[in-house]
Protein backbone atom coordinates (compact mmCIF):
# COMPACT_ATOMS: atom_id res chain seq x y z
CA UNK A 1 0.00 0.00 0.00
CA UNK A 2 1.45 3.35 -0.93
CA UNK A 3 1.32 6.50 1.11
CA UNK A 4 -1.34 8.28 -0.99
CA UNK A 5 -3.72 5.32 -0.68
CA UNK A 6 -3.09 5.24 3.05
CA UNK A 7 -4.09 8.92 3.36
CA UNK A 8 -7.23 8.37 1.26
CA UNK A 9 -8.22 5.36 3.35
CA UNK A 10 -7.59 7.31 6.56
CA UNK A 11 -9.89 10.14 5.48
CA UNK A 12 -12.56 7.66 4.42
CA UNK A 13 -12.34 5.98 7.81
CA UNK A 14 -12.66 9.32 9.62
CA UNK A 15 -15.61 10.46 7.51
CA UNK A 16 -17.63 7.27 7.19
CA UNK A 17 -16.79 4.88 10.02
CA UNK A 18 -16.22 7.07 13.06
CA UNK A 19 -18.81 8.03 15.63
CA UNK A 20 -18.28 11.63 16.67
CA UNK A 21 -19.70 13.21 19.80
CA UNK A 22 -22.09 16.14 19.46
CA UNK A 23 -20.87 19.72 19.49
CA UNK A 24 -22.61 20.33 22.82
CA UNK A 25 -20.96 17.30 24.41
CA UNK A 26 -17.56 18.42 23.10
CA UNK A 27 -18.09 21.89 24.58
CA UNK A 28 -19.13 20.50 27.98
CA UNK A 29 -16.14 18.18 28.04
CA UNK A 30 -13.78 20.98 27.06
CA UNK A 31 -15.10 23.24 29.82
CA UNK A 32 -14.78 20.43 32.35
CA UNK A 33 -11.17 19.76 31.36
CA UNK A 34 -10.35 23.48 31.45
CA UNK A 35 -11.85 23.91 34.93
CA UNK A 36 -10.01 20.93 36.38
CA UNK A 37 -6.77 22.05 34.71
CA UNK A 38 -7.07 25.48 36.32
CA UNK A 39 -7.92 23.96 39.71
CA UNK A 40 -4.95 21.60 39.47
CA UNK A 41 -2.63 24.48 38.51
CA UNK A 42 -3.85 26.54 41.48
CA UNK A 43 -3.35 23.57 43.83
CA UNK A 44 0.19 22.99 42.55
CA UNK A 45 0.99 26.70 42.89
CA UNK A 46 -0.33 26.70 46.48
CA UNK A 47 1.73 23.64 47.40
CA UNK A 48 4.79 25.21 45.77
CA UNK A 49 4.25 28.41 47.76
CA UNK A 50 3.95 26.46 51.02
CA UNK A 51 7.16 24.53 50.36
CA UNK A 52 9.00 27.66 49.21
CA UNK A 53 7.99 29.55 52.35
CA UNK A 54 8.91 26.61 54.55
CA UNK A 55 12.31 26.20 52.94
CA UNK A 56 13.00 29.95 53.09
CA UNK A 57 12.20 29.96 56.81
CA UNK A 58 14.31 26.84 57.37
CA UNK A 59 17.38 28.29 55.65
CA UNK A 60 17.02 31.60 57.52
CA UNK A 61 17.82 29.64 60.67
CA UNK A 62 21.41 29.14 59.47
Amino acid sequence: MNFIQYIKDSFEELNNHMTWISKEEAQKTTVTVAVFTILFAVAVAAIDKVFQTGLDNFFKLF
